[in-house]
């Protein structure tokens, strides 16, 4: 396979050392500043608490707990939101039963309970991700929250017209609106897919657009604040062969073939320091029937990184190796972006320390 070094891009790493109330697998993260220094803020879901760890050492400086009993507990954690540091959100899986906004001590400021006023049942069900792959992002007293299907993409070809993929949690009522006009890409529609690819990635620009990725598709859409589309780009992978259409519905086997050997796009991040998009794509490899198939076996996949500058013009695409990175686990900082050698195929994978290497694209 031909490929840019991506070595030639590698400035620097740091170790991040893990102690023994922690695990490598950092699922829900975010960057954010304690008194204007950078920090990788994570929920520890062993722990039920909120770390903080330094960008220079790879050292954990701080924590606080997230009360699981008393009079506030936030139980059952999926996801957080860091907006400043006395702005961090910790969110409860599914329907949001009862999330937590906290200050950098562990404070609470306030508990949140949704009320959905609704007769349509299939509004009342929500399943939101706040994952770095499709972060919930704060802007006036509005969270706008992504959420993962709880249907059946595989077995039903009608899926796309139904699935609604955002939804908007006002603060200050708790009620939740879902974004009825945004859904799939026509490219969807009348198919049938394996699950993951009825994801999508989603990363917010200093226009304050949302710029959507969806994993079987080769554009990008961008939308304004309302989820009205404005543009639409391509940001395909020279790799990709394109995606085969089915009608049908798959068995499982079928699901896994597709899903492993077609390229596909699990990941977007923006860059605000270099301005530039990071498309993420896993590069088809031959379907083996043979292999045992679960949902983390793309991670044997080798994987690009397709660099697009603020206008969605691509710049380069870098090739990496499968079984080595862990491309849901990256991030960006000051200093580039951060690829976390914690995949969970990795020979050298150490419960101790996670080594992230450190690019920086800014040369193209």
């Amino acid at each position: 396979m031909d490929s840019i070094d991506s070595q030639s891009y590698l400035m620097d790493s740091l170790i991040l050392k893990i102690d023994d109330k922690s695990s490598y697998d950092f699922n829900y993260f975010d960057i954010g500043r304690i008194d204007g220094i950078e920090k990788l803020v994570v929920l520890n879901q062993i722990n039920s608490s909120v770390d903080f760890y330094s960008l220079q050492d790879g050292n954990i400086e701080d924590r606080f707990d997230v009360p699981q009993d008393g009079p506030t507990p936030v139980r059952n954690t999926q996801g957080m939101l860091f907006y400043n540091q006395d702005s961090i959100f910790v969110f409860t899986s599914f329907l949001l039963s009862r999330f937590g906004l906290f200050d950098k001590n562990g404070e609470i400021r306030s508990l949140h309970r949704p009320i959905i006023e609704t007769d349509n049942l299939r509004d009342k069900v929500i399943n939101q991700a706040s994952s770095p792959t499709l972060p919930t992002v704060y802007s006036n007293g509005k969270l706008f929250f992504s959420q993962l299907t709880l249907g059946n993409p595989a077995g039903n070809p009608k899926f796309s017209e139904s699935h609604n993929p955002e939804f908007i949690y006002y603060l200050e009522k708790d009620s939740i609106a879902q974004v009825h006009h945004l859904k799939m890409p026509a490219d969807y529609k009348g198919s049938t897919m394996p699950l993951s690819f009825s994801f999508h990635s989603k990363a917010m620009n200093d226009a304050n657009e949302f710029v959507v990725s969806w994993f079987a598709t080769d554009s990008l859409y961008v939308f304004d604040m309302d989820f009205n589309l404005k543009s639409k780009h391509l940001g395909k992978s020279g790799l990709s062969k394109g995606f085969e259409k089915t009608t049908y519905p798959l068995s499982q086997e079928e699901a896994d073939r597709l899903t492993i050997s077609q390229t596909h796009y699990p990941r977007l991040i923006y860059d605000p320091y270099r301005r530039l998009y990071y498309r993420f794509a896993y590069i088809g490899r031959p379907y083996d029937p043979n292999e045992l198939i679960d949902y983390k076996s793309t991670q044997k996949n080798p994987f690009s990184i397709i660099v697009l500058d603020e206008d969605f013009i691509k710049l380069e695409e870098v090739v990496f190796p499968g079984s080595v990175y862990n491309l849901y686990h990256a991030f960006v900082a000051e200093s580039g972006l951060y690829l976390p050698m914690a995949n969970i195929f990795y020979v050298n994978l150490s419960e101790d320390e996670v080594k992230y290497e450190i690019f920086d694209f800014s040369s193209l």
